[in-house]
């Protein structure tokens, strides 16, 4: 199927109530800010139906963009605000073949940090070239301005990317729809942004180590003026588990003060090959814990990082951490596999016990 923009709907006049049934686009993945009373969600969207009015299924042979929902009463009702990202704003044409998931961050100087995977136009047989790239907007509502580059670009960085520590194939392999030396796609993707206790910037993102061995990557990020650039590209994070699937999507971090506990979130796929039906896939919501920023990591409860209680849940985020009630608030999207009309939108938040990961380590 030929490659087209689908149409970007207005934002949804009617607020939603608890879960986000959008009834004019597909939604995935998920991302979250709080700027004061405000709690911004942003997530993938895609419209449900062409220009001429004919279903469109989900499915990666369209353009996404990425949407925002505000909510001022914690998550229990949404206002849709419409696009926020969509493809093709940069000038190296990092982001020319489509856009995947990010994240945002909310800078000490008011502006707001923005970071998501382009996909670079390489041609028929290379549609998945992912791409690291960030931008800085004024406001909750998107980027102002793009920057030239992508911040990581796999294939002209690749030496670097590899003497890090992190795997690639070939130059000319590189984002081949067939996958990698038999495993799946590549995993260069969703950059998550946290600011430690000392001000600096990380990012992290989807990897891999192997063609079938998944990592998180992990870099240290420069904002200088409007510029936002990598300063150095750490080595690979190593989760417990990694035998068990083979990518670690949409990870993110993030920190509860009250314990000095760390929690990685990722959305876990066991996908082998690139010929595999969707049938023999599952995919998980898998939660880690640390005493350190770069671990080492552990499954959130003995034995298992699989969070319970997430059936159909993918690509979530954690609003709020609640360590005396050893709770957390998620929100998260469902997948295909519910089978039902809330495939691809969002449950209202719900509430998850976590209270083995609250228990401090050794």
């Amino acid at each position: 199927m030929t490659k087209r923009h689908p149409p970007i709907p207005a934002p949804y006049e009617t607020p939603f109530h608890g879960p986000i049934q959008h009834p004019e686009l597909w939604l995935w993945d998920s991302w979250i800010v709080i700027t004061g009373p405000e709690l911004h969600l942003y997530c993938l969207a895609l419209s449900r139906v062409d220009h001429d009015g004919a279903p469109i299924p989900p499915g990666n042979e369209y353009f996404f963009h990425i949407r925002h929902f505000l909510s001022l009463d914690d998550g229990a009702s949404w206002t849709d605000k419409g696009r926020a990202i969509g493809p093709g704003n940069m000038a190296d044409q990092s982001d020319a073949g489509n856009i995947w998931s990010g994240s945002v961050h909310a800078l000490e100087d008011g502006r707001i940090l923005y970071g998501f995977t382009g996909l670079a136009a390489a041609g028929p047989d290379h549609n998945f070239i992912q791409t690291i790239c960030f931008a800085l907007g004024s406001d909750t509502s998107g980027p102002d301005v793009f920057p030239a580059a992508a911040a990581s670009h796999p294939v002209r960085d690749r030496e670097a990317i590899v003497d890090a520590g992190y795997y690639l194939p070939a130059a000319g392999d590189i984002g081949h729809n067939e996958g990698e030396e038999g495993g799946p796609i590549l995993a260069w993707r969703d950059p998550h942004i946290f600011q430690d206790d000392d001000g600096i910037m990380h990012a992290f993102w989807s990897a891999k180590i192997a063609p079938r061995i998944p990592a998180v990557a992990h870099a240290i990020l420069g904002v200088n003026g409007d510029t936002v650039s990598i300063a150095s590209l750490e080595p690979p994070i190593l989760l417990p588990d990694v035998d068990a699937y083979t990518q670690a999507e949409v990870p993110k971090l993030y920190k509860d003060p009250a314990t000095e506990t760390y929690y990685m979130l990722i959305a876990a796929c066991n996908r082998t090959h690139e010929s595999q039906p969707d049938s023999a896939i599952s995919k998980e919501t898998r939660l880690y814990k640390s005493r350190g920023i770069t671990g080492p990591w552990e499954t959130y409860h003995p034995g298992t990082s699989v969070l319970d209680n997430t059936d159909y849940l993918f690509g979530g985020s954690i609003t709020t951490i609640n360590s005396a009630e050893s709770t957390a608030q998620l929100i998260a999207p469902y997948t295909t596999k519910i089978g039902t009309d809330q495939q691809l939108s969002f449950e209202a938040i719900r509430t998850i016990s976590f209270k083995q990961a609250l228990e401090k380590t050794e």
